[in-house]
């Protein structure tokens, strides 16, 4: 596929850039795609199926990056800023959500869905169910749950997770919120102690379960069925507790045999959006 690089800006200063192919035909329609942890819009295979899912349907696509983009990145436009994936804040991301919806419409589009993977569904839905406007529909892919009792709570790591948060807290109190921990839970990564302390140590303030019913829009609710039969707390058997009070518009499917990133599913997984979208 084809296209350009495009660049937006929100406004607290940050230049944000994304990767948008335009449908063959005129239409108004575009999907925005949206990476989840460590990512960005242009190393994703996945991502890259997505857009392609949205182009077959005549829909124009735009692969973003948000200010968590990739491990670690610094700077903008206007200011030095630690950007990052070890550095950001889930809340921030309605302000790159709102910068790119705002993107589309200067170029023109008047409907807009998103697609966004693992934590980037997390960051779209948390920013839909808290005022974002501009979407008329999203599919979340894999999103975790986010929920720091039930990670205090999982069978195999919860010591390791309990020690690690004891450990954010304790540099976050002495004021050395931007201190990078190496963690083994709830993902091996290298993150700020502020930045693991907001995701995992903020109650249910993440967890999708907790404000699913603010949730308005027509949602597609994707999971493999490895993580959610054999993954570890935050994914297993979220697709059940979802189809347990599920809200209207949503529906939930989960694809036989995928892991969280679908490598051996692609096709089931590119066909499950593509009814869903011409529903």
């Amino acid at each position: 596929m084809l296209g350009r690089i495009v660049d937006t800006k929100t406004s607290d200063g940050i230049q944000l850039h994304g990767f948008y192919i335009a449908p063959a035909q005129a239409s108004n329609a575009i999907w925005i795609i949206v990476h989840g942890v460590n990512g960005n819009f242009y190393s994703s295979t996945l991502l890259m199926h997505l857009a392609a899912t949205a182009h077959e349907q005549g829909i124009a696509a735009l692969l973003i990056n948000t200010r968590g983009h990739d491990l670690a990145s610094f700077g903008s436009t206007d200011m030095p800023a630690r950007l990052g994936s070890m550095y950001e804040t889930i809340e921030d991301a309605r302000l790159d959500l709102e910068a790119w919806l705002a993107w589309c419409r200067g170029e023109g589009y008047s409907r807009a869905g998103a697609m966004a993977h693992s934590l980037g569904a997390v960051k779209v839905g948390y920013a839909l169910a808290h005022g974002l406007s501009g979407l008329e529909s999203w599919i979340a892919l894999s999103p975790p749950r986010l929920n720091t009792e039930l990670l205090l709570n999982d069978p195999a790591k919860r010591d390791v997770f309990r020690e690690q948060l004891q450990e954010a807290q304790s540099y976050c109190d002495a004021g050395r919120d931007n201190h990078i921990m190496r963690v083994r839970f709830p993902l091996p990564n290298w993150v700020s102690a502020r930045t693991f302390a907001d995701k995992y140590g903020s109650g249910d303030k993440y967890d999708y379960l907790a404000w699913r019913h603010q949730l308005v829009l027509p949602t597609l609710w994707l999971f493999g069925q490895l993580e959610v039969r054999e993954g570890s707390a935050n994914f297993r058997d979220a697709d059940q507790m979802l189809e347990s009070n599920l809200p209207k518009g949503h529906v939930v499917q989960v694809i036989d045999s995928a892991d969280h990133s679908y490598r051996t599913t692609r096709d089931a997984l590119r066909q499950q959006i593509a009814t869903w979208l011409q529903r």
